[in-house]
């Protein structure tokens, strides 16, 4: 007979869905009358209100776009480029959390590393001095969500960078490579044991196993023959499916819950 089994599902993110529809913005800003808010707020909380609705377990607000967010917040910064004092308002990003959040139920929050960012430096006139205040900064704002209310963040990167892994990785914290290769992971499994890669990556995760310890295993877009495959070298309670929306959020979340009951093979 075949088995019955149900995964944790997390999500590490989203973006703004371009298939929503425009009555809906319109809406929750007529709802906001007296409160404010802005577009960076409301796709803060809309992936949520979809995540939820589809009974994710570990929810996570943000997204690459956040970054925009981070930029309002973060003083000595122009177009881009370091030319003052690094500096931080978290006033608004307190504000984002506070509303998002709905103890006991956990929330993460998605951001750019500080690579993705992509800041110059036309201030401090030394790289590493530079890179230092950064991460610092971004320590100092992981810290301000927390204790805001969020229980841990995920920074995506599209490649990874040695200094940022050794000054901001945590127990809080997941980096995501969005675009795995062996040498990026490789990378990551030393400063962390938990791993989130797509099924077309297992195989090369498997095969780091040899040599690093991978505890937890995220499968992004899991299909019956990734979460298959990945029991064949974790075990279930340390697998789970995962996403990070780009479209049609509301079915997407649900998908991702679905696949999650997976009906396991007959031995």
């Amino acid at each position: 007979m075949s088995k019955k089994i149900k995964f944790q599902t997390c999500s590490l993110g989203s973006e703004p869905d371009p298939s929503l529809d425009k009555g809906e913005l319109v809406s929750w800003i007529r709802s906001r009358a007296g409160l404010g808010g802005d577009l960076a707020r409301y796709w803060f909380q809309k992936p949520l209100s979809y995540q939820r609705e589809a009974q994710v377990d570990v929810p996570c607000a943000g997204g690459v776009f956040y970054g925009e967010r981070l930029r309002e917040c973060l003083a000595g910064l122009d177009n881009g480029k370091i030319v003052g004092e690094l500096g931080l308002d978290p006033g608004l990003l307190k504000t984002d959390i506070g509303e998002a959040v709905k103890k006991p139920d956990p929330l993460w929050v998605a951001i750019p590393g500080p690579g993705k960012l992509g800041f110059t430096d036309k201030y401090y006139g030394d790289p590493e001095e530079a890179s230092r205040n950064l991460y610092f900064l971004f320590r100092r704002l992981m810290r301000e969500m927390r204790d805001s209310g969020a229980d841990g963040h995920v920074l995506i990167c599209d490649h990874v960078v040695e200094e940022e892994l050794e000054a901001l990785c945590g127990k809080k914290i997941l980096f995501y490579l969005s675009d795995p290769d062996q040498e990026g992971l490789e990378q990551l499994l030393e400063h962390q044991r938990t791993i989130a890669v797509s099924g077309a990556a297992i195989d090369l995760v498997v095969s780091l196993k040899e040599e690093y310890s991978v505890h937890n295993l995220i499968l992004i877009d899991p299909t019956n023959t990734g979460l298959e495959k990945s029991l064949e070298h974790w075990e279930k309670d340390h697998i789970k499916a995962g996403g990070y929306c780009i479209d049609n959020c509301a079915e997407y979340w649900k998908k991702i819950v679905n696949t999650a009951n997976f009906q396991a093979p007959s031995e």
